[in-house]
């Protein structure tokens, strides 16, 4: 009896539209393979999570307590691996159609925001739907390595072109802010974000994705080329703490990698010729790789000539140092120059190698 009560309540919770202090989202959605849904509702609070199911025709309804701290409500479906987003608005109903296999594309009406982002959406279709195939092709193996890539490259740009003149012609709307979330982070070139930015409207200064986006490019400005490299705290494998002074004096690496990456692997990075060329003293390299089985390790590394200095995630400090470093993925390589100061960030071993001999020449 008190699991039926409860299932009541959270059926009254999630689908009761009647209270006028509540405001609803309804969709209907096609090709969907899991009829529940997975609803993340954040504010500035924090977050909670509810899950609604989908009738045979793919329509579903929720209803939420009206509250002026909820930011965004993202619906997770398809064993969540896909999702799209809905930017609530006090007494303003969401209705929410198309094909499940295009979140991109979904159309989602409903307050400002919301229709705004369908607007954009409505622009930038061809390219939205050409991106998404792209990407399921990969994803079922259809295309061959490495193919699509500049495809993919020519997509993107024509998408960022379409939202940058949304942005221009629409620099008070936070519709404007979202897609420069969506579309144009990245702590390689953050002049970019800053740039658009600086388009904005000083009245979205305080709404919370701009806040959100000044704050991630003031972390990236952290790992940028001449920034002083963040300080940490680690021990090796061999049970040696490392701070960024055990380096001091002299040039160093920060070399971000994983067993499983294979084009993370030190021959790849060409870290086996620099390691090998140049002595310690004067150049020394610090592993820091996302595995965490000790043992695992060592018996890789055990078959390697080169005795390397390396940091594992035991405790979690592999992954302390990927935040403080900013690298979202692999591989990724940090050159310090002996001030201790950011001298490249790359991906490409040839880079590496080739920025290395010039500065050791």
């Amino acid at each position: 009896m008190n699991r039926l009560i409860y299932i009541f309540s959270i059926t009254v919770l999630l689908f009761s539209c009647n209270n006028k202090n509540t405001f609803q989202i309804e969709g209907r959605l096609s090709n969907l393979d899991d009829a529940v849904l997975y609803v993340v509702s954040e504010s500035s609070e924090g977050n909670t999570i509810d899950t609604v199911s989908c009738n045979e025709q793919g329509q579903f309804s929720i209803s939420y307590e009206q509250d002026n701290n909820l930011q965004v409500i993202t619906f997770y479906y398809n064993d969540r691996k896909q999702w799209f987003s809905v930017y609530p608005e006090a007494g303003k109903p969401v209705q929410i159609k198309g094909d499940a296999n295009y979140p991109l594309l979904l159309q989602i009406k409903g307050g400002r925001t919301n229709n705004k982002l369908s607007e954009f959406k409505k622009k930038a279709a061809a390219s939205l739907k050409e991106r998404t195939d792209i990407s399921n092709s990969r994803e079922d193996n259809s295309l061959e390595k490495g193919g699509g890539t500049s495809q993919s490259a020519n997509i993107n740009h024509e998408i960022r072109r379409i939202a940058q003149d949304f942005i221009t012609k629409n620099p008070n709307k936070e519709a404007s802010a979202i897609l420069i979330s969506e579309h144009f982070i990245d702590s390689e070139n953050i002049e970019q974000t800053e740039e658009l930015l600086r388009l904005l409207s000083p009245e979205l200064d305080e709404f919370y994705i701009v806040r959100n986006l000044k704050s991630e490019i003031e972390k990236a400005k952290t790992t940028m080329i001449g920034a002083k490299a963040p300080d940490f705290r680690v021990t090796n494998i061999y049970g040696q703490t490392l701070t960024a002074d055990s380096f001091i004096n002299k040039y160093y690496i920060l070399a971000f990698t994983a067993l499983w990456c294979d084009m993370c692997q030190t021959e790849v990075m060409m870290l086996d010729d620099i390691a090998t060329k140049y002595s310690k003293d004067s150049l020394d390299i610090l592993l820091i790789s996302l595995d965490d089985e000790i043992d695992e390790v060592r018996d890789m590394i055990r078959q390697d000539t080169i005795q390397w200095n390396l940091v594992t995630d035991s405790a979690g400090q592999a992954i302390n140092l990927f935040e403080k470093y900013n690298v979202s993925s692999l591989p990724k390589c940090f050159l310090m120059d002996k001030d201790g100061k950011i001298k490249l960030r790359t991906t490409n071993g040839v880079e590496l190698k080739q920025t290395v001999d010039e500065i050791m020449q």
